[in-house]
């Protein structure tokens, strides 16, 4: 893998519907389990060198990446050959073994990871990364681990088996401690990985009896918290006082969650700080879910939840009895919000009814008075004054995305 010439490259074949979370970020920048896929090809293959989006997020992701050594939407000069890795695998055990003009890929014969010389990876890309693109003498094979995530349920239905691999990645790469202050509640045969930074505070409960827990750099865990694995905390986050934090659940860097909450991804830079049941769902950034509010993540049927991705698209069934849901990025939930079994709150929605719709447009406003568009204004001013607080400032290509896809969607009265 690291023969000289050779580049890793991660790219996004368009075919993964995540809804809301795929407004601002690529495949490879989704959190597909404790990592995304470009952390993860960091921690297997100890480098990225290039990413290709979709021409949509070409803009915003290499604004993303632009103090980062890597090429966007080009392959760096002086390759000979590529290791092309598709963003929405979520594990990448299969690596090792991948040869030059080896494809590896799924029952539906999506690529998910090939090995080709600089021509034939630039005509795979150009022509649009499908098997019908590999060149005809690509040694085509089953891929033996991991899954190309094409749907929410499918992210839930793998999250388990990805995060606990994730977790072993992680622990591979950096220094890692089991020590936990005097009055730390702690059982399970399970392993508790830390960063030497990250603090359990007395009182809190760490069972690893399902599975591993995970602390990254800064992770704090506040008195009387439970946490049951599998679950990673990654950097800078906080649990809250009481929370309790089932398994398989991922709380990305910088988030505050408290309350109950269970088999559920951050993304990261979101709070759910107060007391509320989140099971089964996805949620993005920048989000706030305010105090007491709740979702469902079971039918009262015990039937299989259907839900709705996006404003133009029909139901479509999980295959799940559990699933909560997705909040899009810079969603505000407020206080005593009541979020319907299988919902889609979409990006930059703020509600605040007790009661809303399964389906929530982007940048709907919703209260008990009005229900109609969040102004694209105040919506830029709001988001400014919360990514301030982190001395995050959104770039250009960032707004004009988020302007983009509100002007998409409203055309009438504003709030």
């Amino acid at each position: 893998m690291h023969a000289s010439g050779t580049v890793v490259a991660l790219f996004d074949d368009g075919r993964s519907r995540l809804g809301p979370l795929a407004d601002l970020r690529a495949s490879f920048d989704q959190r597909l389990g404790a990592l995304t896929c470009h952390e993860r090809a960091h921690g297997v293959l100890g480098r990225v060198d290039a990413v290709f989006p979709q021409d949509h997020l070409l803009a915003l992701v290499t604004e993303r990446y632009a103090h980062a050594p890597i090429s966007v939407g080009q392959i760096p000069t002086g390759a000979t050959q590529v290791v092309l890795i598709n963003g929405a695998l979520d594990c990448l055990a299969d690596a090792a073994d991948l040869n030059l003009g080896d494809a590896l890929l799924t029952d539906d014969d999506t690529v998910a990871m090939t090995r080709l010389s600089v021509s034939d990876a630039t005509k795979f890309l150009e022509k649009g990364p499908t098997i019908a693109h590999l060149p005809s003498t690509a040694c085509r094979r089953a891929l033996s681990s991991g899954r190309v995530v094409r749907a929410p349920w499918q992210l839930l239905d793998r999250l388990g088996e990805s995060l606990v691999a994730d977790i072993a990645t992680i622990g591979r790469t950096g220094e890692m401690t089991d020590r936990v202050a005097s009055g730390v509640i702690r059982f399970g045969h399970g392993p508790l990985q830390m960063d030497p930074t990250a603090r359990v505070l007395p009182g809190a409960t760490i069972d690893t009896t399902e599975g591993p827990v995970f602390l990254g750099p800064g992770a704090i865990v506040r008195p009387g918290a439970v946490l049951c694995g599998p679950v990673a905390i990654l950097a800078h986050s906080t649990i809250i006082d009481r929370a309790l934090i089932k398994g398989r659940t991922v709380v990305g860097p910088y988030c505050k969650v408290g309350g109950e909450v269970g088999s559920c991804v951050f993304q990261g830079f979101s709070n759910k700080a107060h007391e509320g049941h989140l099971g089964d769902a996805l949620v993005g950034e920048w989000v706030n879910i305010g105090a007491g509010a709740c979702n469902s993540n079971l039918l009262n049927t015990y039937g299989e939840v259907s839900t709705r991705l996006d404003a133009t698209g029909s139901h479509e069934r999980t295959g799940r009895q559990f699933y909560g849901g997705i909040i899009g990025d810079h969603a505000k939930i407020a206080i005593l919000v009541a979020m319907t079994t299988g919902s889609t709150i979409g990006t930059g929605a703020m509600i605040a009814v007790s009661r809303p719709p399964a389906f929530v447009e982007r940048f709907a406003w919703l209260t008990p008075e009005r229900s109609q568009s969040y102004r694209f204004e105040r919506f830029e001013t709001a988001m400014a004054a919360v990514m301030t607080r982190r001395k995050i400032d959104p770039g250009p290509a960032y707004v004009a995305r988020l302007r983009a896809l509100h002007g998409a969607h409203f055309h009438g009265a504003a709030s």
